[in-house]
């Protein structure tokens, strides 16, 4: 399993067949068959330097969702409890009485019109990830960012005066689905574009994945503290007054025009794209691993909230400490505990440890009976599932060339919205069929056939990275052979 993990981390064909100085080749090749490329270039440093186009976005975006993540679960409760009593909307807050009868009467409300709203964005997912991405890969990244980031500027104003003047929640309902749409695919080729080593994915991921969970944490202290009429002003201040200046000037093109391709209008045909994630065995598996992950994990996140709000006393501040629980422990794992094990387990490994922690945590999830139960998951089971998303995006980033990122990332990103769409439906009805209870039985055995399909990656990687590798020895065979005697060691540096 390591060793043919391990040859995912190999530099390509391209790395291998640049001539190195004279003198050098042997310590060179010796750099080329470590796993991490052996050179201090590739430091942490170098990775940070690579991705600064992406700081402002993911540090300040991630701040803004972070701080109204503490009442985010308790927005549709408040407004569908008006139904339920006769107090005015000024004076319903769930978040503070979650326990009052016409709070608890609201959840399954709020519940199914979340639901909706999510298989409404799964549409147009399923309808646009294909041609947008397809369309970064065509026009480049910028244009396709910036389109779908002006989308989700009218669901935040409908939000802000459902806050302040009390607009009816119905019209963010409407508008979310477009705040929604599968731009996350263009990130990940954006990133990808970034990384000048393909060795360096799975660290940037990681970084990224830390830098995010660390802004979204200082994000919710924020929003723990101030009312929701705060925390909504906070978000508009974020979100108009920095990312959408930094968007319009600053961020850059990161596809080079020569490195585009012509539209592939019939890739971009609603289905018709997504045949990208059947092409061979390999493909197949990690996009069952990516979907099925992405229905079991929505579809758990969804009711989980709903089922502590039913079952236990779960008022904000007991729903604030689990985040903050669950955030360090994130941090501290794809900090510290990704690049031990991407060393040592390597991609697959790491991705190995996010899903045995994800099946245990919602299968004893079931089971929790006070707040501080759910705590000491978060602490122990939580922090591990988010090696994931990095060791995911490293492997997938390296299936592809450049010019197909795109398509690839938009197949990915739709089968993966639908999924986490349909997924929370699912489980929705599932947990209202069942008057509250969790549907444990399912979500184990979902979670134990992600794990089977796991445990065939490692051969399917192997096959699949054969051929580079066969390349990969005739070109070192030119390089031993080439003379660069009359070369200059601005020359050789530059060749190598």
């Amino acid at each position: 399993l390591l060793a043919s993990d391990q040859a995912l981390h190999s530099p390509s064909a391209a790395h291998l067949c640049r001539p190195c100085p004279m003198g050098q080749q042997e310590g060179y090749h010796e750099q080329l068959a470590s796993p991490t490329g052996g050179d201090a270039d590739h430091g942490t440093l170098k990775v940070l330097h690579q991705l600064r186009p992406l700081w402002v976005p993911i540090l300040f975006g991630s701040f803004s969702s972070g701080i109204l993540l503490p009442n985010m679960s308790y927005i549709g409760v408040n407004f569908f409890a008006q139904q339920h009593t006769n107090l005015g909307p000024d004076d319903i807050h769930c978040e503070i009485t979650p326990d009052a009868t016409f709070c608890k009467a609201a959840v399954d409300e709020s519940l199914f019109w979340g639901a909706l709203v999510g298989a409404a964005a799964s549409l147009l997912h399923f309808l646009l990830g294909p041609l947008l991405g397809a369309l970064s890969d065509s026009i480049g990244r910028r244009p396709v960012i910036l389109i779908c980031s002006f989308c989700g500027y009218p669901s935040l104003i409908s939000l802000a005066l459902f806050v302040y003047r009390n607009l009816s929640l119905y019209v963010t309902f409407v508008l979310l689905p477009f705040a929604e749409l599968p731009v996350l695919a263009v990130w990940f080729a954006y990133i990808v574009d970034l990384i000048e080593d393909d060795s360096d994915s799975s660290k940037a991921f990681g970084l990224l994945t830390a830098a995010s969970i660390l802004s979204t944490m200082a994000g919710a202290s924020l929003g723990a503290v101030f009312s929701l009429q705060s925390g909504v002003a906070a978000m508009l201040v974020v979100d108009i007054g920095i990312l959408l200046p930094y968007f319009l000037v600053l961020l850059p093109e990161t596809l080079p025009v020569s490195h585009r391709k012509p539209m592939q209008w019939a890739a971009a045909v609603p289905g018709l794209g997504l045949s990208i994630l059947v092409r061979n065995g390999l493909f197949a598996t990690l996009s069952a691993l990516v979907v099925g992950s992405a229905f079991i994990g929505g579809g758990f996140q969804r009711v989980s909230t709903s089922y502590l709000q039913k079952q236990l006393s779960w008022p904000k501040s007991a729903n604030n400490k689990s985040l903050g629980v669950i955030m360090v422990s994130s941090i501290l794992w794809a900090g510290l505990g990704l690049p031990v094990a991407s060393q040592r387990l390597g991609d697959v490994g790491a991705l190995g440890v996010a899903l045995w922690a994800g099946t245990i945590y919602m299968f004893l999830f079931a089971f929790v009976t006070e707040p501080w139960e759910v705590f000491v998951l978060n602490g122990l089971l939580g922090g591990p599932q988010a090696l994931a998303f990095p060791a995911t995006s490293a492997i997938k980033s390296r299936l592809v060339e450049e010019h197909e990122q795109g398509l690839l990332q938009g197949a990915l990103s739709t089968g993966k919205s639908i999924a986490e769409s349909l997924g929370p439906l699912f489980f929705s009805l599932l947990f209202t069929g069942m008057n509250g209870r969790m549907p444990t039985l399912v979500i184990s055995a979902s979670s134990l056939l992600l794990l089977v399909a796991h445990a065939a990656l490692p051969r399917l990687l192997a096959l699949h990275r054969q051929p580079v590798l066969e390349q990969a020895e005739i070109e070192l065979s030119r390089v031993r052979a080439e003379d660069v005697s009359n070369l200059d060691d601005e020359q050789r540096q530059n060749l190598l």
